[in-house]
């Protein structure tokens, strides 16, 4: 397995309703994923539980990315 040696953070999308985890360093591939909610007109309590968990799950990814020297070395 490769380190991708790439430090990100989460941004919220401008145009859509998700969360996008971004590379910090300049000359990288810029948007690493997007990981989206539900939006429902209805009802806005769900809608802001979905975005919370939307929130969690890209906070998770970024991390993973961040500790990545950290995951290698206790995998292999």
């Amino acid at each position: 397995m490769e380190n991708p040696n790439i430090k990100t953070k989460v941004v919220h999308s401008q145009s859509k309703a998700a969360w996008n985890i971004v590379s910090k360093s300049w000359g990288g591939k810029y948007k690493i994923a997007r990981i989206p909610y539900l939006v429902l007109e209805d009802s806005e309590i769900t809608t802001i539980k979905n975005r919370k968990k939307a929130l969690l799950y890209a906070q998770f990814i970024s991390k993973c990315f961040n500790s990545s020297d950290r995951i290698i070395d206790t995998i292999f």
